[in-house]
């Protein structure tokens, strides 16, 4: 063999150890190697240096080195036996949660004990052979919409909603101040749910940084473990008196009323002025109610460490003002004595962050009273973002299950053929386990508390994500594993335990059997009307169209959507806005002849399928997008939830957010046209709403 194949062969086993893929299958079906260096650089950022064979071989035999203790958590299923390697069978006694004990007797052969695991889902203790093991028993399936909603053949519909967007039912509310909040938000959920809405998905409500304010991507969060403060609605724990009290102080000169009424958020001005607003509450705080003050500081106790850390965080982030990678080495490390306290002003800031955190979290939960009072059966979904800023509050505290040196994306697909890279920093598959998944597990409990289900974006990264080496181009990346199975175990006993609905956003190039893996776990997938075609959607020939499916053709165990926030809206899609946004962006030289007919041809594609549907009449597609019979297609599919997107029940132009862009697209922005009470009575919105429902009853 020679010195070349020797190092290969080093490091492709060293990278099929780790989970790094040396190949993979490309959105064209074609087989692809992963380069060498990219392979080493991946492993280096996973600490598995492999610069050398010598080195790979020293990092291979690291991972195969045989556990001494028991695995930090032993995650099974209800039914399924538990393998116990390394111990002999005998009596055991488990401990359940609820602090009841059962016993038995673990059978197998040697040194390999198996026992039936407990019928009950929840983290049990397990003693067997003078061993103590942590358990995971989780359910089979993840709640079902049936049993959620109560309804054997469910047909539910629902509101897509951008949190910021929204305006106050009641424009002159005291914390009215430029963008949509949890007050504007139960104001949604209390309408739409008098009008049959049974569920309201919102964007992703993670922490975002209170020292940056327009850093507005809610899918780059700071952490995924709390909430962005700028949301917290005071009115729905303080009283509106209050609040207009606190408001005039720190806005005499009105300046919030004119940010309300713009059309675009200005995340800076308006933030700011938040932060003083929430600040100002704090301040008076002490005379506050006794009710409100015992309130706050059980919260502060409960959060424990995690909650401190992140208001720790916070008050360094913003008087050092720069990536935390760049701080002194004493404030890199959240268990340092001086990164936790610099007297009695610094507790007094850290006390103002977990203030605002309990702010918005009893608002949250405010939110979600709301929306089952007024009829929902489910209520919120929460979006559960795919990563965090690497720069954020969630690396700095879980540095040891976070990646560094490596950025989330995707690879070239027919859509971007330059492959993305978003920025985001991923969990480490092998401290995760190594670590009991204790950082997967907050993480979930923290997005599911106070809603009715969640949206797990990009899910097919707990299969596997594509990682692009810092510095490198995103086709210069790789494919990561994760443990897919134990991850689907835990987000199968958290919604168990929270009763919620699952959703997965699986778009992109899934891997084979991957569909089938969530349908078996009771995971709904996510149909988008644009992608539902006889034939994959790729740029077909000059003036032609694959067919859309009929809506009886639709999976009936995914949710159905017209569009998501990164796609194009109805009206926008069918004036061709994202063709002209591409041309003005650069993206494309002009909104060419061909795209235009390209264009052309899906439209009359659609208007045919609404046709042969009865949805629509006559032969040629009219001028103006037929918003409300693009709505009764999509309703009229088998899927068990039908999500509306707000922008489309307003007939919006322009998505919330053009992928690529950062400031030459209003991303995150843009605000709805009028407030939650006038938008849901205009009489367009509400033929559009009942064009839904009359699909969804007769369906």
């Amino acid at each position: 063999m020679s010195a070349s194949a020797s190092v290969a062969d080093s490091l492709t086993a060293l990278a099929e150890a780790a989970g790094v893929a040396p190949r993979w299958i490309d959105a064209h079906g074609r087989r692809r190697d992963t380069p060498a260096e990219t392979l080493r650089a991946v492993l280096a950022a996973m600490d598995l240096p492999a610069d050398t064979p010598a080195q790979a071989r020293d990092s291979l035999a690291r991972l195969a080195l045989p556990a001494s203790q028991p695995p930090a958590l032993t995650i099974v299923r209800t039914g399924h036996s538990v393998q116990l390697p390394g111990v002999r069978a005998g009596r055991y006694l488990v401990h359940y949660e609820d602090g009841t004990c059962d016993e038995g007797q673990a059978t197998g052969a040697g040194d390999d004990a198996c026992l039936q695991a407990p019928d009950r889902p929840g983290y049990h203790l397990l003693e067997l052979a003078g061993r103590q093991y942590a358990l995971a028993v989780a359910p089979g399936r993840c709640p079902s919409p049936a049993q959620l909603l109560q309804d054997d053949s469910p047909r539910a519909w629902g509101i897509a909603a951008q949190i910021h967007s929204l305006r106050r039912a009641d424009p002159s509310a005291p914390a009215a101040g430029g963008y949509g909040d949890f007050g504007a938000l139960a104001d949604l959920a209390e309408q739409a749910g008098r009008l049959g809405a049974d569920a309201l998905a919102v964007s992703p409500m993670h922490a975002m940084f209170s020292a940056r304010p327009a850093a507005c991507s809610p899918y780059s969060p700071s952490s995924r473990l709390f909430l962005n403060v700028l949301y917290a609605d005071p009115g729905a724990v303080f009283g509106a008196d209050e609040v207009r009290s606190a408001m005039a102080a720190v806005d005499a000169a009105g300046r919030a009323a004119a940010l309300e009424q713009a059309c675009l958020v200005d995340w800076q001005a308006a933030g700011a002025r938040r932060l003083a607003l929430l600040r100002k509450l704090y301040d008076r705080f002490e005379r506050a109610a006794p009710a409100l003050r015992d309130a706050c500081a059980r919260f502060r106790e409960a959060g424990g460490d995690t909650l401190q850390n992140h208001a720790v965080f916070e008050v360094l982030h913003e008087r050092h003002a720069t990536d935390w990678r760049q701080w002194p080495d004493a404030l890199r490390d959240p268990r340092s004595s001086r990164a936790r306290g610099f007297g009695a002003a610094h507790e007094q800031e850290v006390g103002f962050h977990i203030f605002m955190q309990w702010l918005a979290r009893a608002s949250l939960g405010s939110v979600q009273a709301r929306a089952r009072q007024a009829g929902m059966r489910l209520g919120l979904i929460a979006d559960l973002a795919v990563g965090t800023d690497p720069r954020g509050s969630h690396a700095w505290s879980r540095q040891a299950e976070i990646i560094e040196g490596l950025s989330i994306g995707a690879p070239p697909d027919l859509f971007n053929p330059a492959g993305q890279q978003w920025g985001l920093a991923a969990f480490s598959p092998h401290a995760l386990q190594e670590r009991g998944y204790s950082a997967f597990i907050e993480m979930l409990r923290a997005v599911l508390a106070d809603t009715g289900g969640l949206r797990i974006d990009h899910i097919l990264g707990l299969a596997r994500l594509w990682v692009v080496p810092a510095g490198a181009s995103p086709e210069a990346g790789a494919y990561l594993r994760y443990p897919l199975n134990p991850l689907l175990d835990l987000v199968a006993l958290e919604a168990w335990r929270h009763r919620a609905l699952i959703v997965g956003e699986n778009l992109g190039t899934v891997p084979e059997g991957f569909n089938e893996r969530l349908a078996e776990r009771g995971i709904l997938g996510t149909s988008v009307l644009w992608f539902q075609t006889a034939a994959p959607p790729v740029r077909p020939p000059s003036g032609t169209s694959a067919a859309f499916l009929a809506p009886g053709e639709w999976p009936a165990d995914a949710i159905a959507m017209p569009t998501t926030h990164d796609l194009p809206t109805l009206r926008g899609w069918w004036e061709g806005r994202d063709l002209q946004w591409r041309a003005r962006l650069g993206a494309a030289p002009a909104v060419n002849t061909q795209a235009l007919a390209e264009r052309q041809a899906q439209r009359s594609s659609l208007w045919s399928g609404l046709r042969a549907a009865g949805l629509v009449q006559g032969d040629t597609p009219p001028q103006t997008a037929p918003i409300a019979a693009m709505l009764g297609f999509v309703a009229a599919t088998p899927a068990p939830l039908m999500l509306a997107p707000l922008e489309d029940l307003a007939a919006v132009a322009d998505q919330p957010n053009l992928p690529g862009t950062t400031t030459e697209h209003p991303n995150w922005r843009q605000r709805l046209p009028r407030t939650s009470g006038n938008l849901l009575q205009d009489p367009a919105l509400r033929a559009r709403i009942e064009a839904i429902t009359a699909a969804r009853r007769s369906a």
